[in-house]
């Protein structure tokens, strides 16, 4: 588990730098950009690509066909059987020292997330009572609020945002300033940023031990910040006006706001700089725009598809194996209970898997990599009666928890032609081993 999380950390740090890199190419270019690179960065702490990893594994590629001399090819058709594992094959997790770490470790970090998530709450319910006190003001949208909190302008809410004016600058700006300051608001309000900073602070709870993660944080400030003074001043608003009003603010509500977006946020220096400037941010360039999609399709992509070739090979050795370990195993044959009308299912430990109430017709499909239905011919004798087939392994078996049932092809292959003499054609070719009756035969087997 430890050395899982440190994977995790060192990956979101090494996509941290990455972010850092690709925001400093893109410093002529648009905030909002950047700031969605960074909220990437955030998000990586809360996907890591072990479960990318995990996602691919799972699917699979496609697996190689198994040469292997203890058993028929392998069919196209996909085997369905239910394997089940047996109490006794899987190793009970040991307990010693490492778990006393692991809990004071685990400790610690519950007393920092509670600390950290406590303090973001208490910030909420205080944002949350000043959005219900406040007063619709006269003159202005519907989501906007008058205040009578010492708080700067700001946007309260992820779910129908309310924009937050403090009474006392009502009579303070200008109404070309309170444009200017308004537009910034709602800016906010489109760009969805409180639900963005909602998603950081989760990350925040979570990883409050993890440095990067607080730097994230006060990048995506700065350029939420920024995307909004570029939105408001491309359209249209007085530069002068729109640094003014801001420095009004900041001068009459020293208060910060308990919430999330608000105009005096992020480092006044340096927006007033840009607003009085002239600036403009460039269009991304196409070079630019092609480098970043493939970046994050690389990034996206690339543990999916380790974790599928890692599967693929996995499964693929784990078959090969077990085919030999089951190939020489001893099969004991018996009828099943009567009355058993279950489907058939496999059960395997360490040392023995087992075939539960399985039909002639069962067997076949299994050895041969088919569907039951696929296997045609032969009388009632192929679906009755059902049978219980034991292979006992000399060694133990690999990974009994995720056995392929294609495994035990050479096993009841062996068992077909020693027991039942049965004769399988396959493209109209006997198999190996070839025994004397037919399928199509009406006579059961001796």
């Amino acid at each position: 588990m430890i050395a899982a999380l440190i994977n995790h950390l060192w990956q979101s740090t090494l996509i941290c730098g990455g972010a850092w890199l690709i925001t400093l190419t893109l410093r002529a270019n648009s905030a909002a950009l950047r700031h969605a690179i960074w909220l990437i960065a955030s998000l990586k702490f809360l996907v890591p690509f072990s479960l990318l990893f995990f996602m691919g594994s799972y699917v699979g590629l496609p697996a190689a066909r198994i040469a292997d001399n203890q058993g028929p090819a392998l069919g196209d058709a996909l085997q369905s059987a239910t394997v089940w594992v047996a109490p006794g094959a899987l190793r009970a997790t040991e307990t010693g020292a490492g778990s006393a770490t692991l809990t004071a470790l685990l400790a610690i970090w519950l007393g920092g997330a509670l600390f950290v998530g406590v303090r973001w709450l208490l910030a909420w319910r205080v944002a949350e009572s000043i959005a219900k006190a406040a007063r619709p003001a006269p003159g202005a949208l519907l989501d906007t609020r008058v205040t009578d909190a010492d708080i700067g302008p700001a946007v309260a809410r992820v779910f129908h945002p309310v924009v937050l004016l403090p009474a006392a600058l009502l009579a303070r700006l200008s109404s070309t300033q309170m444009s200017a300051v308004l537009a910034h608001e709602h800016e906010h309000i489109a760009r969805r940023d409180n639900l963005k900073a909602y998603v950081h602070r989760l990350v925040e709870t979570l990883f409050w031990f993890h440095p990067a993660v607080w730097w994230i944080g006060r990048q995506m400030l700065e350029e939420r910040e920024r995307a909004c003074d570029e939105a408001v001043l491309g359209n249209g608003h007085d530069r002068t006006d729109y640094a003014g009003g801001i420095l009004e603010v900041c001068r009459h509500c020293r208060t910060r706001a308990p919430v999330f977006a608000a105009a005096a946020s992020g480092d006044l220096t340096r927006r007033v700089r840009y607003i009085l400037g002239s600036g403009r941010p460039a269009s991304l360039s196409p070079l630019k725009a092609i480098s970043l999609i493939g970046a994050a399709a690389v990034i996206a992509a690339a543990p999916l598809f380790a974790g599928a070739a890692y599967g693929a090979a996995r499964r693929h050795d784990l078959l090969t194996s077990n085919l030999r370990t089951l190939g020489s195993a001893d099969i004991y044959l018996e009828l099943a209970p009567a009355g058993m009308d279950s489907p058939r299912e496999i059960v395997a430990a360490r040392n023995e898997v087992v075939i539960r109430n399985s039909t002639l017709r069962d067997m076949v499909a299994l050895a041969y990599g088919v569907r039951s239905w696929e296997v045609i011919g032969g009388g009632e004798w192929m679906d009755s009666p059902r049978y219980v087939v034991r292979a006992v392994a000399q060694t133990p078996v690999s990974e009994p928890q995720e056995l392929d049932p294609n495994a035990l092809r050479g096993a009841i292959t062996k068992l077909l032609a020693s027991r039942f003499d049965l004769q399988v054609h396959v493209n109209n070719r006997c198999q190996s081993p070839c025994g004397r009756l037919a399928l199509t035969a009406s006579d059961p087997p001796r």
